[in-house]
């Protein structure tokens, strides 16, 4: 039987630009904007972006939307089924036009925006350099920096956390784990945040792009020689001396990005992670009472914090941190045996739309529900991607994150001080800059 594909009205079209387009603008290409998140999650954000997209599938009766967004001709894709085979297929790219243009400012060769040659010459490099699927072998190293960071940051007694806190403590695991122990520069951070700040406007801070690829370029180079041994810019210079790369893999540009998306990762996802324990107390009892059975810091004992992995898992489902997942077709395909996809065409799936879609998840869809992950059974989510073009530090991002709320939560139980969440409905978008969350220490 055929898949329905269907166009949209341009009222609704206009409606989708208004709704999903313009405040994904707005809330930084790159990066979160600080003013305009805050305005906008006073304001309920998010909330027309869902109404609209179950509107527009019952009103059109239809799974597959073309439309215009934001730009170019655009395949809409709602239905499961045709999700996975746009993620599965290789006749798709992860770099349309816009998303292209705002990190080429400062990672211009990436994986995440590279596709044809370029991709298969730089996605073996970051699988096999990020251990793709498997425990890392420095991974002791990471939970040891992960529980020193976690120490220094709540210190000995009660104390108040805001959001500057979690960018040091992003900042400090992320340079470590890539550059060393012991190894952060604060001139570093300076370069980066300048390069992701004007990226969201899609300009180049071209000095402090040239200071950031020399830092890096230099720190490779001497590796071998003088650096950590157990570090991801060691294990990368190795491979380079094993002839494991080329040219077009070019190195630089993939140990630029991961220090940006790890940083981004550490302190996001623990301080948003956190703030949901803290608001359900019986969880945060629960997670406690795992990181105590499983004993040690070590890296098994980390590899066996199920339930701490289910809340984490349960907060990228509700605040996904990339939402929209943009296509780009390489050539012309047949999607479903039906629809037919031109060359150039784009597709996009809206993750954060499956993620709260009750036809989905039922009762949980607004709920912080990590008992029904660990139960088994609960929906597939794609807060990493998937298949063929996901994320290739997956497995790395969730052991380092793992390991820092193990170490936060071991010794300390935290309230939420602002914003307040209501356990019954999480809001669509949370304003984690006015983040205020209490330490207590206890045994």
């Amino acid at each position: 039987m055929a898949v329905e594909v269907r166009k949209l009205s341009w009222w609704d079209t206009l409606r989708l630009q208004w709704h999903v387009a313009i405040p994904a603008f707005f809330l930084g290409l790159v990066a979160p904007n600080r003013g305009f998140l805050s305005w906008f999650a006073r304001r309920g954000g998010g909330r027309g972006a869902m109404r609209l997209l179950a509107e527009l599938r019952d009103k059109y009766r239809c799974d597959h939307l073309w439309c215009w967004f934001p730009v170019g001709r655009t395949l809409l894709v709602l239905a499961p089924e045709s999700i996975e085979e746009v993620l599965r297929s290789d006749a798709n790219a992860a770099d349309p036009f816009l998303k292209k243009a705002a990190l080429s400012r400062f990672v211009p060769d990436s994986l995440v925006i590279s596709s044809g040659d370029e991709w298969r010459a730089r996605r073996p490099f970051n699988e096999t350099a990020l251990y793709l699927g498997r425990p890392h072998p420095h991974q002791e190293t990471f939970g040891e920096i992960a529980h020193q960071e976690a120490a220094r940051l709540t210190g000995t007694g009660s104390r108040e956390l805001r959001w500057s806190d979690f960018q040091t403590l992003g900042e400090r695991i992320s340079q470590q784990a890539v550059r060393g122990a012991g190894q952060v520069s604060p001139e570093l951070s300076a370069d980066l945040a300048r390069l992701v700040a004007g990226s969201n406007l899609l300009l180049r801070q071209q000095a402090s792009f040239a200071a950031f690829y020399e830092r890096i370029e230099r720190d490779l180079a001497n590796a071998i020689a003088s650096g950590p041994s157990a570090c991801l810019l060691r294990d990368s210079a190795t491979l380079v001396e094993k002839g494991s790369t080329t040219p077009i893999t070019r190195v630089p540009a993939q140990i630029g990005f991961w220090l940006f998306v790890l940083k981004d990762a550490v302190e996001l996802h623990v301080a948003r992670t956190l703030a949901l324990i803290a608001a359900h107390p019986d969880v945060q009892q629960r997670v406690r009472d795992e990181i105590r059975t499983a004993g040690g810091a070590n890296g098994q004992a980390i590899d066996r914090l199920h339930y701490l992995e289910a809340c984490i898992m349960e907060q990228l489902r509700l605040w996904t941190p990339v939402p929209l997942l943009m296509r780009r077709a390489m050539r012309s395909f047949t999607l479903r045996d039906s629809i037919t996809v031109e060359s150039g065409r784009q597709l996009l799936i809206h993750a954060g739309f499956r993620h709260r879609d009750p036809r989905i998840f039922g009762a949980n869809a607004d709920r912080f529900a990590p008992d029904a992950v660990v139960s088994g059974g609960f929906p597939d989510v794609y807060v990493f991607s998937a298949h063929r073009q996901g994320c290739a530090g997956r497995s790395l991002v969730t052991f380092v994150l793992k390991a820092t709320l193990a170490a936060l939560l071991r010794d300390s139980h935290f309230e939420l001080v602002d914003p307040a969440v209501e356990p019954s409905r999480i809001p669509y978008l949370y304003d984690h800059f006015r983040l205020r969350l209490r330490t207590i220490a206890r045994a």
